[in-house]
């Protein structure tokens, strides 16, 4: 029995360690320049994102929203540089919403813009917390 299990061992053992060197030998699905360089495009991306949020941040109507309900702004630029993925996806979608519209409209476009940057102010000091 004892030898039966030595012959066993002897012809495994080897044929453990060549189909491990066989896997480790196959091609990259992806290769080190694509990954680097969608490394580099997600945190360009992240970093626009960031500036157009910065950006809108820094509006006087912002300032004074913000002001009205007891939140200030330079709290809430801090914590823009702390987000990441979903989160500053989203806040930058509000963000590109209130930057695009024009608050010389009429009272409705005021209106969704002010709330659009409260919404912003305030999910990104519960966030930061």
């Amino acid at each position: 029995m004892h030898i039966s299990k030595k012959v066993v061992t002897l012809f495994l053992v080897p044929a453990f360690l060549i189909s491990t060197q066989a896997f480790a030998q196959q091609t990259r699905v992806v290769d080190s320049v694509a990954l680097s360089q969608a490394i580099a495009n997600q945190a360009e991306a992240e970093t626009s994102q960031r500036e157009l949020v910065r950006r809108v941040l820094d509006r006087s109507d912002a300032r004074e929203m913000a002001a009205r309900f007891g939140l200030t702004v330079e709290q809430a630029g801090s914590a823009v540089a702390t987000l990441s993925g979903a989160e500053l996806n989203t806040l930058a979608q509000h963000a590109a919403a209130v930057d695009a519209t024009p608050l010389a409209g009429g009272a409705s476009t005021v209106v969704i813009s002010l709330t659009t940057l409260l919404l912003i102010i305030i999910i990104i000091l519960l966030v930061a917390d």
